[in-house]
Formats: structure tokens, C-alpha cells, sequence
């Protein structure tokens, strides 16, 4: 099947959310289309419930090229939606359904460019589908088993997954620009906890667990650290200069007090921009207590922390543990990931081009982003992965990704796919 619009709308219709995280209906699915191109997919996983999906697709020349999504998708409450989240419903030109951004619908694009290229006979190198489950929570029986169990060589390549993004209305104005993720900040999830005495709500004291612990969780999200300026930004920023977003010439900065000033105030310029050039802290959910009028005597909370390239996630926390210090508050890393990235390379220029053959009037910026992707388990064998959604939206579009009413234009479906054709075409010239 090489109508995306028709293997999109059957896809989201396939209840992915994880957890549980059962894919094998979209395993059979994507496998199924491949099987009708006479093509043999393989699927494996850690588990029955998630499968992994790999084809080859043709070609013999390295290195090649792997076209990588995610099946599953974070769960959705019906009630909030203004339709059923998995009735893949048209109206307005859009299709409605949780995954047609995150990532269902990218995953489309891949597999109807790639059958369409196999029908035309342009493969010279190879290309491979990859299908995985359990992005969404963490990758563990997804990416990283399918990394360490490949049924068969990938051999030289260069990996295409989700991460970037394309945007409309960013950097201070109208315009069309593609994010290629390149790198990603690295997460560092801390628990913070604070045990004390329990006690009855009238006779309170600053020594209180929960007081203690909202004091501690006010003082690591009011943490702003000097702003930095990493490879990957800089590289961001010297693009944004060539095509006249920027007038801030990073090659000039010499450190110091100067370029810190400059950073920040290109910060206040592009808020887009700022959390690229610190980590950064937040809040995520907080527990203690079970009655009103009852002091609990323990309180926790977390803090999702993305830290920037050269950042250690056991330094990070040290530097918590220390400004938390006399509050008798301990924090404990719950998960970390380094940040990652890989080089520019020949694929950048390959995806820029396909990128322009589509949209003439778009900017290809080398990007960082500030969430992380299965991309790091595909680096991890060696194969340098980026990351993009080639579809044009709003900055509010991309915002409902895991939110309510995820959607993507119709016509859009088409034009990512027309991207990624252009991809292949270009990788094969």
C-alpha cells in the first residue's frame, strides 16, 4: 500500500498506547504492506506484545540509509477529545488521532517513500524500515533490544528518526523552517525526599517534611545557570546568521562576561533559544499526605532536569544535592542519559536538499532538541541518526503532541512523503 493517507488512517485506528504498549497489530499491519511489495520483514522483540519490525528494503552499497519510527503512543483520555482518539477522523483537513504525529504519521511517510522507491528500481544503497515499540516509556524492549538483537547486519548507515520538527512561526517571526535534530540534551529524572515527624496540621514547623521539601524543589527550579554556548548551538547559530535570522557572529565570541551578556540577550530575543543554552529544571509531580489536617511525615517530589553537551548527569546532581543541602533533603537520579548527538555529515546535505525540493522558500537549521529520542540507541552501534517530522506546522500544532486533539493535515501526509522520496532519490544519486 503506498497511499499514505489510507495506511495512516488504518494505522492510528490500532490502539498503540503504551502502557500497555501492545504492538502487534501495528506489527502486522506495517509488515503486511511490505509482504504485498514481495518484500520480507522481520519481526522480533523482548517480548511478544512488542515487536520490533526490519526490512530491507534494497540496494547493496553502504553506506546506507535507515528510516526509523516508533508504533507506540502515549495514552489518551476519550473524554478530553473533541473526537474518538483512535477513530482517525477527517474534519477541516486534518486527520485526528493520537500517534499521526508522535509518530505514526512519520512512519507512513517512511514506508510508502520507500516502496515507491523499490517499485521505481532507484536503490543503490541499502535502505532498511524500522519499526520499534516502547519509545514512549524509555525504549527498553523497544530500540535498545532491537539494537542488541539485529536478526541480520545493517552493516554502514546513517539513520533518519523522529526529533525535528517543522515550524512556522519560530525565531522571532513568520517563515518556514525544518529543525534536523542533530544532537539531544541528555534527561537526569531526580527524586527528591524529606522525612520528618508527622504531626497535626495546627501546630506546623519549618522542620516539616513537606516544608522543607517545597522549599528544596523552589530553590532547584529557580536554578538558572550562566548561559553556554555548546558545538551543536553554535552550529545552529551560524546558520541562523548566514540566512539573516541572527545578527550574532558566534566565531567572534571570545568567553567570558561578554558572551555570556550576548548569549542571554539572544535568549530573551529567541525564547526558542534559551533553554539550548542551560540546563534546565522542572518540576514534575509532587506526593505527601493522605489528610488535611495530618503533617505527613514524608514528602517527595521530582524534577525532570535536561542537561546540555558536557554536562555529567552524577555532577548534576551533586550540584542539587549541595544547594539542597541544609534542608536535609536527599535527591536520588531515578534515570539519566548523557546528552548525544552525531556530526554533520553527507546526510544533512542530502536532507536539506530534499527538504528545499519541496518547500524552495524553507530554512534547514541544525538543531538540538530539548527532549530525547530512540535516535541514542541507533548512535550507540554506530550509526550517526538524525532526526526529523518533515511536515510544516504551527509551534500550537506541535503542541498536541501527548496532548488532546493530536492531528495532522491531510495534505500534509502526502508532503512528508514527498519529502522523504526526495531523501531516498538524492541518497541514490
Amino acid at each position: 500500500m503506498t497511499d499514505p493517507v489510507a495506511l495512516l488512517s488504518e494505522y492510528v485506528r490500532i490502539d498503540t498506547s503504551n502502557p500497555p504498549g501492545d504492538c502487534r497489530g501495528a506489527a502486522e499491519l506495517l509488515s503486511g504492506a511490505l509482504r504485498a511489495e514481495g518484500l520480507s520483514p522481520v519481526t522480533f522483540g523482548a517480548t511478544p506484545e512488542k515487536p520490533n519490525v526490519l526490512c530491507h528494503v534494497g540496494g547493496t552499497e553502504e553506506p546506507g540509509l535507515v528510516l526509523i519510527h516508533h508504533m507506540d503512543v502515549v495514552p489518551a483520555r476519550a473524554q478530553e477529545w473533541s473526537v474518538p482518539p483512535f477513530s482517525a477522523e477527517v474534519r477541516n483537513g486534518f486527520m485526528y488521532g493520537r500517534g499521526t504525529l508522535d509518530t505514526k504519521g512519520l512512519g507512513v511517510a517512511h514506508w510508502c517513500a520507500a516502496l515507491r522507491a523499490a517499485k521505481a528500481g532507484i536503490l543503490r544503497r541499502k535502505l532498511f524500515l524500522v519499526a520499534n515499540a516502547d519509545e514512549e516509556v524509555g525504549g527498553g524492549e523497544g530500540a535498545d533490544y532491537f539494537v542488541r538483537n539485529l536478526p541480520f547486519p545493517i552493516g554502514a548507515a546513517y539513520g533518519m528518526n523522529e526529533g525535528g520538527v517543522g515550524v512556522t512561526d519560530i525565531f522571532g517571526g513568520g517563515g518556514k523552517f525544518f529543525l534536523l535534530n542533530m544532537w539531544e540534551k541528555g534527561p537526569v529524572w531526580m527524586k527528591l525526599s524529606a522525612a520528618g515527624r508527622a504531626g497535626h496540621g495546627s501546630r506546623p514547623s519549618v522542620k516539616d517534611a513537606p516544608a522543607r521539601l517545597i522549599r528544596a524543589l523552589t530553590r532547584v527550579t529557580e536554578l538558572r545557570e550562566p548561559a553556554r554556548l555548546t558545538e551543536p548551538v553554535r552550529d545552529m547559530l551560524r546558520v541562523l546568521r548566514a540566512k539573516g535570522f541572527s545578527d550574532l557572529d558566534v566565531d567572534a565570541l571570545r568567553g567570558g562576561a561578554e558572551e555570556e551578556e550576548a548569549l542571554e540577550a539572544l535568549g530573551r530575543r529567541f525564547p526558542e533559544i534559551d533553554p539550548l543554552l542551560r540546563n534546565t529544571y522542572a518540576i514534575t509531580t509532587l506526593s505527601g499526605g493522605f489528610k488535611p489536617n495530618v503533617i505527613p511525615s514524608l514528602a517527595e517530589g521530582t524534577i525532570d532536569a535536561r542537561i546540555v553537551p558536557g554536562e555529567e548527569p552524577e555532577a548534576v546532581a551533586a550540584r542539587v544535592r549541595a544547594r539542597v543541602a541544609d534542608l536535609d533533603v536527599s535527591v536520588e537520579i531515578l534515570f539519566a542519559e548523557r546528552p548525544n548527538g552525531s556530526p554533520m555529515g553527507p546526510l544533512y546535505g542530502a536532507m536539506e536538499a530534499a527538504v528545499l525540493s519541496v518547500h524552495p522558500d524553507a530554512v534547514v537549521v541544525p538543531y538540538m532538541s530539548t527532549g530525547f529520542t530512540d535516535s541514542r540507541f541507533f548512535r550507540s552501534i554506530g550509526i550517526p541518526t538524525y532526526g526529523l517530522m518533515p511536515v510544516l506546522l504551527p509551534r500550537a500544532e506541535h503542541g498536541k503532541i501527548h496532548g488532546v486533539d493530536e492531528r495532522i493535515p491531510v495534505a500534509g501526509i502526502e508532503e512528508m512523503t514527498r519529502v522523504v522520496s526526495a531523501l531516498i532519490e538524492r541518497w541514490n544519486a
